[in-house]
């Protein structure tokens, strides 16, 4: 079999195709990605199989019409080309080919990561051939029952049940700002990290490039044990080593948290298209397995009292882990491959 899976250039669009495609390989399906430019430099190996696409979002003017172009052109590739499903994963950069197949009248399948559905899965839910979502009851979908529950894959499904490390007894507190971290996790977190002025933590901290070296020096005058990048290539392993992770609310970083079970103070991005990151954070909320800040209400004060309460309070933070337990879904890449393979069929 044939498949194109098609995603948005972020990296919570992409690193769940990555995973799919990589386990549709084992079963002999053939893959090809169709993203934009900024999607292929979280594709590894899949990057020298990959469409790029040109979608404009300078202006709805020029989106529509570069969107425009791009569904024309995927027309045309999938009559030379004969594909069997085309996978779309969110994003504007999902829809020329999703579109395309669904015109051809080709099987589509949508996977959608949040709480909230997106504004390109839900064009292409009208005429999908099935649709996984990773929440239950995602807000602004209409019931269908072309609908599966499953949940989001993440790249560290394996690394779950692993045995945890704690180093020389720190309480180690993982920070991922991402992309979309920006000046609050640079500053903000950082300050009140800084204000806590416990001897022993350890902070790893992932910021933007541009904060790295105003985020050390506040930590190395703070006297605090840390090590801040950009990106974190074992980012796995500290997951492992973390007591506490204060992260976005973003899908990835949900189901990650879920899957290694640590407890979190999510900070939901507010500028997130139909408030996605605040369903997601709600999810974890209402099963009392994270803390959720208003970014917009809060002050560096307040999320330093926040951090101190769960140092001090280690029943709390077990409470959360066993929370975390009940919600986690096993198998999550495997299953969803299953539904696609049945739907294939």
């Amino acid at each position: 079999m044939k498949v194109i899976i098609a995603t948005g250039g972020t990296g919570g669009h992409v690193f769940p195709g990555v995973c799919i495609a990589n386990e549709l390989r084992k079963n002999n399906v053939s893959i090809l990605f169709a993203t934009d430019k900024r999607g292929v430099k979280y594709l590894g190996d899949c990057a020298n199989k990959a469409i790029i696409q040109k979608i404009n979002t300078s202006s709805r003017y020029l989106l529509y019409i570069s969107l425009l172009k791009e569904i024309v052109s995927a027309v045309i590739y999938l009559l030379k080309n004969r594909y069997d499903c085309v996978i779309g994963f969110g994003g504007y950069p999902s829809v020329p080919y999703v579109l395309a197949a669904q015109i051809l009248r080709k099987k589509t399948i949508i996977h959608e990561q949040n709480a909230a559905i997106g504004k390109a899965n839900k064009l292409l839910s009208r005429l999908a051939s099935r649709i996984i979502t990773s929440f239950e009851n995602t807000k602004n979908l209409k019931k269908s029952n072309k609908i599966i529950n499953i949940g989001t894959p993440t790249r560290f499904e394996s690394m779950y049940d692993l045995e945890e490390v704690h180093e020389n007894g720190d309480f180690t507190i993982l920070v991922i700002g991402g992309s979309q971290g920006a000046q609050i996790f640079s500053k903000l977190v950082t300050h009140a990290l800084c204000d806590l002025k416990e001897s022993n933590i350890m902070i790893y901290s992932q910021v933007i490039e541009q904060d790295i070296d105003f985020v050390k020096k506040q930590f190395q005058q703070a006297q605090i044990n840390h090590e801040v990048k950009s990106f974190f290539n074992n980012i796995d392993a500290l997951y492992k080593k973390a007591d506490l992770v204060i992260a976005r609310a973003g899908a990835s970083s949900i189901f990650e948290i879920i899957g290694f079970k640590k407890p979190a103070i999510l900070i939901p991005y507010k500028k997130s298209i139909n408030g996605d990151q605040e369903e997601n954070a709600k999810f974890l909320l209402k099963n009392d397995a994270a803390i959720v800040v208003d970014e917009l209400n809060i002050t560096s004060s307040d999320l330093k009292e926040m951090i101190k309460k769960l140092i001090n309070n280690p029943k709390k933070l077990t409470t959360m882990k066993k929370n975390l337990e009940k919600i986690y879904t096993s198998n999550i890449t495997k299953k969803v491959v299953s539904e696609i393979l049945n739907t294939l069929k």
